[in-house]
């Protein structure tokens, strides 16, 4: 049996965020997107957080340290919400949804209306719920809080690259005499370091998705298409799941093309490249993986091209380790590049973090412009895709974690083009 060795999110280090702040000029970080708020809590905001706006709920993660986390949610995600989250500085306010606890409310032969009343009894007068909930009613949860532990007039930062700009006027306005500024570049700076839970559940989603991928490859028949090939690949995933004991992912990702066409449905032929870049997701959290195959025999132009790609991927991963620029990294894959003969190449990154996420792709970017450098026990994403209408998609990735000495990769698959059928 595999089991995770602790719940998803509650992930955040205050002693890095504390520093990554002051850095920032931060007095506090304030978190709305809803994977960053599972992330520092521990907990979901519930069914309201489906809407990504705003108001679902908040996190606050002060920079001193002496200042306790805190959190806004709705009604409805409370009780979820103290069941997992060691956050007890918490205010609530209402959702959409209508509830009433009844353990409390009587019992003998009170009608069940009577009973409803009963644990009705304290609300306010007037009483009314909202379409879904109320950013007002959140925001002042959020100030409530803030005054109380003198944060009120302070530095915060919010996840901006989350917050939609009619949201943000209505923060604004409510926290008047605050200094709000931009708190995304913290937070993402926080969340590309992972915890040994959050390396455990990505190295969980490589493992299964290889499992799939080997299961596409041994399954694939001349006049399969797309769909098929999924399907193969999922069942795959599957058997190891079952196999090892584990609950079925979350979800699967399959980015498949066969043939000649990148963008366009192909069917497995002689002479079809495969290319196969998949997601597994564990408890939110999204591994990414991608092989290149060919059904019969290689022609001596895929095997050049891809012993180019794979050159490319051996010179620019020999570079990673920590205190090297990503910039680094991908300045030496696109002249690995050039140099095998492809004048020209470009492209924007050549990876990305991987952790929780509606996406595969998190920031940091291996790119060009990417300033930051590498750290220990960051879990990257390095590829190197080409696609070629006429010719065909291809993609070589692994997930690489980072160590002290440099990384190892999570993967076990050959990087080579394999011929298959």
């Amino acid at each position: 049996m595999t089991e995770l060795t602790q719940a998803a999110g509650n992930f955040l280090n205050r002693e890095r965020a504390a520093r990554l702040l002051a850095a920032a000029g931060l007095d506090a970080l304030v978190i709305a997107e809803p994977e960053g708020f599972r992330y520092a809590t521990g907990a979901s905001q519930g069914v309201a957080g489906f809407f990504r706006r705003a108001g679902a709920g908040f996190a606050v993660i002060p920079a001193d340290l002496l200042l306790p986390a805190m959190a806004v949610i709705t009604d409805a995600a409370e009780a979820g919400f103290r069941a997992h989250s060691p956050i007890t500085e918490l205010r609530v306010h209402p959702a959409w949804i209508e509830a009433a606890d009844l353990r409390q409310a009587g019992a003998g032969d009170a009608s069940i209306a009577a009973r409803v009343r009963g644990a009705w009894r304290e609300r306010a007068p007037g009483f009314a719920r909202p379409a879904t909930f109320d950013l007002g009613s959140a925001v002042s949860c959020l100030r409530d809080l803030l005054q109380l532990h003198g944060l009120r007039h302070a530095r915060l930062g919010f996840d901006l690259d989350f917050i939609a700009a009619s949201d943000m006027g209505v923060i604004t306005a409510a926290l008047e005499g605050a200094r709000i500024g931009n708190g995304s570049p913290v937070l993402d700076r926080l969340r590309m370091v992972k915890a040994p839970a959050e390396i455990e559940r990505l190295r969980l989603g490589a493992e299964l998705g290889e499992a799939g991928i080997i299961a596409l490859r041994e399954g694939a028949r001349a006049g399969q298409g797309v769909t098929e090939l999924r399907d193969l690949f999922r069942a795959g995933v599957d058997r190891e799941a079952a196999r090892r004991g584990v609950a079925h992912p979350e979800a699967t990702h399959e980015y498949i093309a066969i043939g000649p066409n990148p963008w366009q449905p192909g069917v497995v032929e002689p002479g079809a490249i495969i290319k196969v870049d998949v997601v597994c997701t564990i408890e939110g959290y999204m591994s990414d993986t991608s092989r290149n195959f060919v059904f019969g025999p290689a022609s001596p132009a895929q095997r050049e091209l891809h012993l180019a790609l794979e050159a490319a991927f051996i010179t620019g991963s020999a570079l990673i380790r920590p205190g090297v620029k990503l910039r680094d990294v991908h300045a030496v894959t696109t002249a690995s590049l050039h140099a095998a003969g492809f004048a020209g190449y470009s492209r924007g990154h050549f990876g990305h973090s991987l952790g929780h996420s509606i996406f595969s792709e998190q920031a940091p970017f291996i790119a060009a412009d990417a300033t930051l450098a590498f750290e220990a026990d960051m879990m990257m994403a390095f590829e190197i895709p080409l696609y070629l209408e006429g010719f065909g998609a291809f993609n070589l990735e692994d997930q690489l974690l980072l160590t002290e000495a440099g990384h190892v990769s999570i993967n076990r698959l050959p990087r080579q083009l394999v011929e298959i059928g």
